[in-house]
């Protein structure tokens, strides 16, 4: 529903309240001498005749002169009994109305009444009808919407978008169809091919097809007598226009310039956009020809519509909406299963394309994803996947739950696991010292050995490294022994003295005192020296 549409139904339901109240406040009655009794308002009193307002139709009215002379009685009601009238009329409170409009209707009606007439009999009366008006209004202000007598909740608008939205389309089609007025007609038609384009499965959709076929032939008997008189009207108008003052053909040509202009603009946009019942050039013979060419294929069509048929098909499409609602997806496809069976519809909607298409002139009862069958397949689709989504959901939650027990049975969490799990890992994979050995695997050594080892141990640890950058200059240097002096950063036993023996550390001076010994012994002898000449 476009902007234009949301706003002007509303206004037309304000009207359409507050017109029935004036119907209904014909409170004045006139008994003429001939024994008709008249009833109405009479807008004008003289001394020889009255005027006197008279509902021919709930939109016609018609103004009667009266004689006094003719007039046996004249009666009129109390102005509490006329105002009571008014209020009376706006319950209940018409369909799609605004909480702005209800607002106004409480103001103007039951509350006006109330202020104006506190000692009427027809307070308590007024006071009921307001609190069913302040009511409604309560509703309209909480999300709800009034559909003819159905009121539709914030959710079941988007439980039943579909079924909501044709039915708005089919109550502002009767309302335009009530009307003789070429134009409303016309606006009544552009709401069946609303309905025809995207609710086709609807209950509104059979409803419509008859009503349709209804307004469609008024609308030609219209036409045809538009296009018998157009010929002799612009001729007329020509006639006119030459008897005029140049000044007047002036503007009365700019005048009508501006209109055939704006009718030109309408009608290149309903083209562009798709419409069938486009913008109706009245001036134009051809252009209404062609209407009353329309107008007979579109009433062809209609009558070859089974509308029993789409009743059928339509109940149980709502059946399953319903289903689809209280989440029983697998009912739901049965249902439109058995929908789609009626007419030949395919069961299967256009899940694969969202994509509405811009105005689908098939005359089909099948609009593939503008009808009522596609829009809930796409429902279960999404409904299928959200469901999904819940499942992956869950499956995480109880993913996390599980890991959240076991964290509480099996200790602290750590970067790689629990505490159980780091216990469980080999101890060069924790990255933890080995445990020193026990007594019984120490190596049998000399206590004071063993304290020697350690301090050395301990001067090796308290060196201050070098510098990096000169460590980098003698890095060959060092690689070569540095299996040498990683040897020697080791800490080693301090060597244990035995008790008893010969002691090894008297071999090497016995030794060098020999070898002085024999060199001495050779010198002296004269052995090992140069031979002297012959």
């Amino acid at each position: 529903m476009n902007a234009k549409s949301s706003t002007l139904f509303p206004l037309l339901s304000l009207c359409l309240s507050l017109g029935a109240g004036l119907s209904l406040s014909n409170a004045d009655e006139v008994k003429l001498k001939s024994g008709e009794t008249l009833n109405g308002h009479i807008t004008f009193e003289g001394d020889d005749i009255i005027k006197m307002e008279i509902s021919i139709s709930a939109s016609i009215k018609e103004t009667k002169v009266i004689g006094r002379a003719d007039i046996a009685t004249i009666v009129k009601d109390a102005p509490d009994d006329v105002e009571f009238n008014k209020v009376q009329s706006l319950v209940p409170s018409p369909p799609l109305t605004s909480a702005e409009n209800l607002r106004k209707m409480l103001e103007t009606g039951p509350d006006s009444f109330l202020k104006n007439f506190p000692g009427s009999i027809h307070v308590p009366k007024v006071k009921e009808i307001r609190e069913t008006l302040a009511a409604d209004l309560d509703k309209v202000e909480r999300g709800y919407l009034k559909v003819e007598d159905d009121w539709y909740s914030p959710q079941d608008k988007v439980d039943y978008k579909e079924l909501i939205d044709s039915r708005i389309r089919l109550l502002r089609m009767r309302n335009f169809g009530n009307s003789q007025n070429i134009g409303n007609l016309i606006a009544a038609l552009r709401e069946f091919e609303v309905i025809e384009e995207n609710f086709v499965g609807s209950p509104a959709y059979p409803q419509a097809v008859e009503l349709a076929k209804e307004i469609i032939p008024r609308l030609g008997r219209t036409l045809q007598g538009m296009s018998s008189s157009v010929e002799y009207q612009n001729a007329e108008y020509e006639k006119a226009l030459a008897a005029s003052t140049p000044e007047t053909q002036v503007q009365l040509r700019a005048a009508r310039a501006a209109e055939d202009k704006s009718i030109s603009d309408r009608i290149a946009a309903d083209k562009k956009d798709g419409v069938k019942w486009i913008q109706l050039n009245a001036r134009s013979k051809q252009a209404i020809d062609e209407y009353i060419r329309l107008a007979a294929n579109e009433l062809s069509h209609l009558q070859t519509l089974d509308t029993e048929a789409l009743s059928q098909q339509a109940d149980q499409l709502v059946e399953a909406n319903k289903l689809i609602a209280a989440d029983q997806i697998a009912e739901a496809r049965v249902k439109i299963a058995q929908a789609a069976a009626i007419t030949g519809v395919k069961a299967e909607g256009d899940s694969k394309s969202k994509t509405k298409p811009k105005s689908s002139k098939s005359k089909s009862s099948s609009k593939g994803s503008s009808s009522y069958i596609a829009a809930l397949n796409n429902r279960i689709a999404e409904r299928v996947a959200e469901e999904a989504a819940k499942e992956k959901a869950k499956a995480e939650a109880a993913k996390s739950e599980a890991l959240t027990s076991k964290l509480k049975q099996g200790g602290k969490v750590s970067d790689k696991g629990t505490e159980s799990e780091e216990e469980a890992k080999p101890d060069d994979e924790k990255g933890e010292a080995k445990p020193e050995a026990t007594d019984g695997d120490k190596p049998a050594v000399n206590e004071f050995a063993a304290l020697a080892g350690a301090t050395k141990a301990k001067d090796s640890k308290g060196e201050v490294s070098e510098d990096p950058k000169k460590s980098k200059t003698k890095s060959k240097t060092k690689s070569k022994a540095s299996d040498d002096e990683d040897d020697e950063e080791k800490p080693r036993l301090a060597p244990v003295e035995e008790e008893g023996g010969f002691s090894m550390g008297l071999i090497v001076p016995i030794l060098t005192g020999l070898l002085i010994l024999v060199v001495v012994v050779l010198k002296v002898f004269g052995i090992g020296g140069k031979k002297s000449e012959e």
